[in-house]
């Protein structure tokens, strides 16, 4: 990410905090913003290169503008760097797509079935705008996003057991109310997502029970975990500097070389959590205590 879009997003970011903290009115959706093309080169493009043909799978280095497939069935299509502008996927099948180093400006995929999809090294952040992709309530069961960019995304209320974010960027995005569980008997819910290695930093997990599952190694700062539980899960060199932690539970979690700096051990349930030596003291100054090394 270039200087200039790293200023941008933070520039979104701040917007964003306010925004929760009702500092500011909210921001206007991408419904009612004026639609702008993004790139001049899908001006004047022949039709046929805007649509996707029902008996084709494999697209490669096309660029697809106001595409409507809402409701559409596309699954086990194939994409190799293309380019989609403000497409509408909603309520369409897309399971196990694949895409590789492709780019989504503004695309909704409200209430799509991306089962098993595979995102590589793609985004879905646009800079110019400042808006990423709508995924709410989608279905990314056992889904995969690697080396991508999904930051100010929002997968609210979305079916997400076994999702895989590993090595992206997903600043300021939104998993409010994401469903990572599945019922493996009745009343018996099994927890899985792998959230390894990638930047959360101002995301919205509220509300989100990610217990037993791995989070190993992300960055989580300034991040909202009201009313989530993450007991027993695996934290090790996270970062939870200044995390949104009232009513967070962590008890039994793995927090070996987590950050742990602003967390409060007089409101969180920490009985039976690993941590090192050197946290100790990060953690006894939410008491006032000052440790000095032997």
């Amino acid at each position: 990410m270039n200087t200039s879009n790293s200023d941008a997003l933070d520039a979104a970011l701040s917007r964003l905090e306010n925004n929760r903290q009702g500092k500011t009115p909210p921001r206007q959706s991408s419904a009612d913003q004026p639609t702008a093309i993004v790139s001049s080169k899908v001006i004047n493009k022949p039709p046929c290169e805007n649509a996707l043909v029902e008996d084709e799978f494999n697209y490669s280095g096309q660029i697809f503008t106001a595409l409507n497939c809402s409701r559409d069935q596309l699954e086990e299509r194939s994409f190799v760097s293309c380019e989609f502008h403000q497409c509408d996927f909603s309520f369409a099948s897309l399971a196990f797509l694949q895409a590789q180093s492709c780019k989504f400006y503004d695309c909704n995929f409200k209430q799509t079935n991306l089962k098993e999809a595979q995102f590589s090294q793609c985004s879905f952040y646009d800079s110019e705008r400042q808006l990423g992709c709508n995924f709410y309530a989608a279905t990314l069961t056992n889904a995969k996003f690697s080396s991508s960019d999904i930051s100010l995304s929002v997968f609210e209320r979305s079916s997400m057991f076994g999702i895989e974010i590993v090595d992206c960027q997903a600043q300021g995005s939104s998993f409010k109310m994401a469903d990572f569980s599945s019922l493996i008997r009745r009343n018996k819910p099994f927890y899985s997502a792998f959230l390894n290695n990638s930047n959360f930093r101002y995301a919205d997990y509220s509300g989100c029970h990610l217990v037993k599952c791995d989070l190993a190694g992300s960055i989580f700062t300034s991040g909202n975990f009201m009313d989530a539980n993450l007991q027993e899960s695996t934290l090790c060199a996270a970062d939870l500097s200044a995390i949104q932690f009232d009513t967070l539970s962590l008890s039994g979690a793995d927090l070996r070389n987590a950050q742990l700096t602003g967390l409060d051990i007089r409101k969180l349930d920490l009985q039976g959590v690993k941590i090192n030596d050197w946290q100790q003291s990060i953690l006894l100054e939410s008491l006032g205590v000052v440790v000095f090394p032997d």
